[in-house]
């Protein structure tokens, strides 16, 4: 979260027009980002409409960026860890990408900063690519549309049980 919000600060810098919404799960995370020093809006859940406004996103490379993809939002991923789980982690995990989009398309379609390139700096700079850059953004949501239309219809849990249970007749 301290590198989301100064890089935040450092779009807001850049772009003074620029309209900031922070969404956090519960109540207990707004009062850690505003014991950070967060200066901007800051919602409660309702991802999904906050999602609808968005021209761009930063995320954590969790499952959130699936909502955003979803959406077709452009987003700017980071992880960034302690060391100690950073050291255990990237010896067990052999994925190309910890942002689930990038690993569906086998592509980078989201830009992704791990650890030590989880820098101010770096988000902000590709936030702002993508903000002052709407043909690459439409590009974008073109791509994320591919790979959530992959994913198949709703329903995945039903077909997943039918399919199990067709083995047993």
């Amino acid at each position: 979260l301290p590198v989301m919000l100064a890089a935040l600060k450092m779009i807001q810098a850049a772009l003074p027009s620029a309209k900031v919404k922070m969404v956090m799960p519960n109540p207990s995370l707004v009062q850690i980002a505003k014991s950070l020093g967060a200066d901007l809006e800051i919602q409660t859940g309702e991802l999904p409409w906050a999602l609808a406004e968005a021209d761009v996103a930063i995320a954590s490379t969790g499952t959130v960026t699936m909502e955003c993809a979803f959406f077709g939002v452009p987003t700017v991923t980071l992880y960034k860890t302690s060391w100690l789980t950073y050291q255990i982690a990237r010896r067990i995990v052999t994925v190309k990408s910890l942002t689930m989009p990038n690993l569906l398309a086998g592509e980078t379609i989201y830009p992704e900063f791990i650890q030590h390139d989880a820098t101010p700096e770096n988000i902000s700079q590709a936030a702002l690519e993508l903000l002052q850059n709407p043909i690459r953004r439409e590009i974008i949501k073109v791509q994320l549309a591919k790979i959530i239309s992959s994913l198949g219809e709703p329903g995945a849990a039903g077909r997943a049980a039918e399919a199990v249970l067709s083995l047993f007749s």
